[in-house]
Formats: structure tokens, C-alpha cells, sequence
């Protein structure tokens, strides 16, 4: 009897982690703090800087299923930013746009709360323009990081939600591109290394 009674609590106990929370998609407001070393010739540079953005962001599950399939899209702009000691004048910093996709598993813990965690790539790009002598010129920066998040999923209705969490990631491979009017285009890679640690709150629609 006792047996069977430690095996029904077990089966609850699991059931009740894999409770299915329905899919959702909306948006989030994102801070974020960075911190990375870039080395260029041998040179390292310390950087800092605190970005504040707005995220498109979902997950998909099949079914009755715990895995599914975690995206956002969005853009940030550079708050504030140093470079060693230095604090830099980032008033004309452009936008860095994102792009991420993600395994996610879902612990469902009651019928509106749900635990997800991620893991996943994230490519990020940044676009500046500007005049040289007269001549436009243009940069792009574009990193390949890993990307790992914890949000909770707060089910307000079955068609509205809560979600708020917080992420981090690592850059994998950065590389920048130069290319002017007068014809000079200059493709490098560099060498960062670093973290992103990140704070979003938001609302969606589950389904």
C-alpha cells in the first residue's frame, strides 16, 4: 500500500511539471547590461555599455508537448557606454537589431503558471552610416552569440498572459564590414569575448 501511495505521488508530481501551458506571442520591454573584451592586433579594449529595447518574442509548442520552439526579433539602443574609464557620447548610436530562435521546456506548476527555459543562437546587427570628406561610407557589425533565458509565463486568461524573465549571452563569432562610395570595401573578424546579461517584462496572447 505504501508503495503504491510514493508511486501515485511521483506520477502527480511529474504530471504536474509537465502540465501543458498553452503557446503565446507578444512583446517585451528589454534592459540589458554587456560587458566584453575585444581584441584587435593584439590590443584588448574593455567595453561596457546598458542598452534598453523592445522585443516581438513567442513560444510554440505542439500539442500537449513540454518542448517547443522560442523566437524574438527586436531592436536596443546603446543608453550608456565606456570604452576602458572612458564614457562614451552615444547620442548618435544606431539601432542593433536581433534575431533569435530556441529549444524550450516548459514546467508547468499550476494552470496559470509556467516556467520556461531556453537555450538557442541569437544574430545581431548594427548599421551605421556616415560622411567622410564628403564620401558615404558604411559599417556593419554582425555577431553570432549563444543565447539562454528563464521566463515565467503568468496564464491571466485563456487568452491573455504575463511573462517576465531573464536571459544572457555569449558572443561566438563577430565580424565587421566597411564599404564606401568611392569603391573601398574592408570585411574583418574580431575577436570578443564577454557576456550580455538581460531583464524583460511584457504581455501576450496564448493560445
Amino acid at each position: 500500500m505504501k508503495k503504491t501511495l510514493i508511486l501515485c505521488t511521483i506520477i502527480l508530481l511529474v504530471t504536474g511539471f509537465l502540465f501543458a501551458a498553452p503557446s503565446w506571442i507578444g512583446v517585451q520591454g528589454v534592459g540589458s547590461y554587456q560587458q566584453n573584451t575585444t581584441t584587435i592586433d593584439g590590443d584588448e579594449q574593455e567595453h561596457t555599455a546598458n542598452l534598453g529595447g523592445m522585443n516581438i518574442a513567442g513560444t510554440l509548442y505542439p500539442g500537449e508537448s513540454p518542448l517547443g520552439i522560442g523566437f524574438q526579433f527586436g531592436a536596443s539602443k546603446t543608453m550608456k557606454a565606456t570604452r576602458g574609464s572612458t564614457e562614451l557620447d552615444v547620442e548618435d548610436y544606431p539601432l542593433t537589431y536581433n534575431g533569435a530562435v530556441m529549444a524550450k521546456f516548459r514546467a508547468g506548476m499550476s494552470e496559470m503558471l509556467a516556467l520556461e527555459l531556453g537555450a538557442g543562437l541569437m544574430y545581431e546587427r548594427t548599421i551605421t552610416t556616415y560622411d567622410i570628406l564628403g564620401y558615404e561610407a558604411e559599417t556593419n557589425l554582425n555577431t553570432l552569440s549563444v543565447l539562454t533565458s528563464a521566463d515565467l509565463v503568468v496564464h491571466l486568461s485563456d487568452s491573455l498572459a504575463l511573462i517576465g524573465g531573464v536571459g544572457a549571452s555569449f558572443p561566438l563569432t563577430t565580424k565587421g564590414t566597411y564599404e564606401d562610395s568611392v569603391g573601398t570595401s574592408i570585411e574583418d573578424e574580431y575577436d570578443v569575448k564577454g557576456y550580455t546579461v538581460s531583464g524583460k517584462v511584457g504581455v501576450g496572447l496564448s493560445f
